[in-house]
């Protein structure tokens, strides 16, 4: 049998239901939020948009210069 570091008797000040709840209850829900995916999905397009905007400058500077990318954002990048 595996040994368990956790203090049972300090389980609650540990954050064991904390974390439990989070992912039991919290991601599931937001998972499923129609708004917040709009959203993010807007976030990621703007995101876009000012990478085409930074590559375009910086070409025009030097045109050797390597692109930059910017990368999308995920839901859980946001939720743990």
């Amino acid at each position: 049998m595996k040994k368990s570091y956790m203090n049972s008797n300090n389980i609650l000040s540990e954050g064991f239901f904390d974390t439990l709840r989070k992912y039991l209850v919290q991601y599931p829900a937001l998972k499923k939020n129609k708004k917040l995916k709009s959203d993010l999905k807007n976030l990621n397009s703007s995101i876009k948009k000012i990478e085409d905007l930074m590559n375009k400058e910086r070409q025009k500077i030097n045109p050797k210069a390597k692109k930059a990318k910017i990368y999308n954002f995920k839901l859980s990048d946001f939720v743990k």
